[in-house]
């Protein structure tokens, strides 16, 4: 893991309805019978994706001539779902978007999605694993949306600061107690012992939940346990790490995070998975990958994206939408897809490859995401998920700032979202 290389953030500026050219992909010129699609991506994460896309677009429509895609970089996940919006809701949607997982119930709302359980068979749908597919599904069972950059949260930590402390460098904190104590010994002025990284502390925060026994929002049956007390236990450890013992920062942003890991500024980092590529080729000392450290059992919820079928496009466009999916999301892209960007594959049977167990013999920490699935859930979701995203993420700063308390601060969550929610719930 010793590389040094400069990480290259491709990036669009959108424009009116937020969409931004093809990436530098010639058009062809419209022919007759040639289908032309629309495909929303969200740029914002690490490492050079827009350009990767752009390759795998290349490759499909060489080999479908009655079939194009046209790529469209329209920022991170918000404001991605913020153009799928603005576009379903203009009468134009896209043939084919990714956004985050968690959009589900906002994307049924407002009409905005095909359903997909007449494409995809039962066969098709049984590689997936598990834990990726719960974001997938309406209360009902109807299928929305097929995994593609999938990830979970995975810890990280500097293996020269452990032995500079005494440390076994080979060994991670298992327990929430452990990391509290390594990060005491590891803390130095200048270098935090761990940062759990902000932007999607709530994402992360829902994993901690898991770890304690327990989940904030249960689509299925309705339910909303915010301030439950797992909930005000795992933040209440947060606190100890931000305020008493002043080993982890009460704010970051999940940008500056792994670059600060990089800089030796942080020994150990909670994040995605989706960033090991980045910190792999940027870091100038070893460092390992492991779960997430448990408190009563192991435990994360899921993330990344899903892709999405735009409502009310032609027929034509349903077909050449589904064979763009399917062409994305076989066993081969699947692992391709993984070791261009650092996310897991979606399909079990990738991991059964020629070239991806060559892969992974040669860089084992690809497997910890994916092995941490066997203690994964889906993420949390629910209508209006981003208002209650902003309750969650209110609760967890104020607390981790050292202004409310962690039960204060989650019943105000807890009584907003069911205000929120009250026609929701049952």
């Amino acid at each position: 893991m010793r590389k040094g290389t400069t990480l290259i953030v491709v990036a669009c500026i959108a424009l009116a309805l937020g969409a931004c050219g093809n990436g530098g992909s010639a058009q062809r010129k419209t022919e007759p019978g040639l289908v032309r699609l629309t495909f929303y991506y969200p740029v914002g994460v690490a490492g050079p994706l827009a350009r990767v896309m752009n390759t795998y677009v290349e490759e499909f429509n060489d080999l479908h001539s009655d079939i194009e895609i046209v790529p469209v970089y329209s920022g991170d996940y918000d404001p991605t779902m913020q153009k799928v919006q603005t576009a379903v809701m203009g009468g134009n949607p896209p043939d084919l978007f990714i956004v985050e997982i968690s959009e589900l119930p906002t994307l049924l709302a407002m009409n905005g999605i095909e359903p997909l359980s007449s494409y995809a068979s039962p066969e098709f749908l049984a590689d997936f694993f598990p834990a990726f597919m719960e974001n997938s599904y309406d209360e009902e069972g109807e299928l929305w949306g097929i995994p593609f950059q999938r990830s979970t949260p995975v810890f990280y930590w500097n293996k020269e600061h452990f032995a500079e402390v005494g440390l076994d460098p080979d060994r991670p904190p298992e327990t929430w107690q452990e990391v509290r104590d390594f990060a005491g010994k590891l803390n130095r002025p200048g270098r935090h012992g761990v940062t759990i990284s902000g932007g999607w502390d709530d994402w992360l925060f829902q994993g901690f939940v898991r770890q304690n026994g327990s989940e904030l929002i249960n689509y299925r049956e309705r339910r909303v346990n915010l301030n439950s007390p797992e909930a005000v236990e795992a933040l209440e450890f947060w606190v100890a790490l931000t305020q008493e013992d002043k080993v982890a920062p009460p704010h970051s942003t999940w940008a500056s995070t792994p670059p600060d890991f990089v800089a030796g500024q942080t020994s150990m980092l909670y994040h995605s998975t989706g960033v090991l590529s980045f910190l792999r080729s940027s870091a100038q000392f070893d460092f390992g990958v492991a779960f997430m450290p448990g408190n009563v059992r192991y435990g994360a919820e899921v993330g990344g994206g899903n892709i999405h079928m735009g409502r009310g496009i032609p027929e034509a466009n349903r077909r050449a939408a589904w064979t763009f999916i399917e062409f994305l999301t076989t066993p081969e892209m699947a692992a391709r897809w993984s070791r261009d960007s650092g996310y897991v594959s979606v399909r079990a049977s990738s991991y059964d490859l020629p070239d991806m167990k060559e892969y992974t013999e040669q860089y084992p920490e690809y497997l910890v995401a994916r092995d941490q699935l066997d203690y994964a859930s889906g993420k949390m979701m629910a209508p209006a998920f981003q208002e209650i995203r902003e309750y969650l993420k209110s609760a967890l700063n104020e607390s981790t700032a050292g202004n409310m308390t962690p039960r204060v601060a989650l019943d105000r969550a807890q009584r907003q979202a069911e205000n929120l929610l009250k026609e929701w719930l049952p």
